[in-house]
């Protein structure tokens, strides 16, 4: 994903968390506030709670290529902070995909 998708520094998860609004689900949360830039940016969180290295960029890359294909489908130039919760690792990937279309469709009502 390039730079400019993406939330890259600590400061603007920062200011994200502060005056975003959050969106909980069962396996993930997300932070959304107004963007800066000129399309929607995403920045995922997976602490070492949820797994090992392996299962947290498995994690990752499910996020990443979900936002990948569904970006469009969320209006206004947003900054989505995505966060994992445990229990996640021990689903398979159909399933976290079906976790993430919740979570957008909530982050879309926002």
């Amino acid at each position: 994903m390039p730079k400019k998708v993406r939330l890259l520094k600590r400061a603007q998860f920062l200011t994200l968390s502060k005056q975003g609004k959050k969106v909980h689900t069962a396996c993930f949360l997300a932070i959304v506030g107004n963007g800066t830039a000129l399309n929607n940016r995403i920045g995922i969180t997976v602490s070492k709670k949820v797994g090992n290295a392996v299962e947290r960029n498995r994690i990752k890359r499910i996020i990443r290529e979900y936002f990948r294909h569904n970006k469009e489908n969320i209006s206004g130039p947003n900054d989505i902070s995505i966060i994992a919760k445990k229990g996640l690792t021990t689903l398979p990937n159909r399933q976290i995909i079906e976790k993430l279309d919740k979570l957008f469709t909530k982050i879309a009502a926002v």
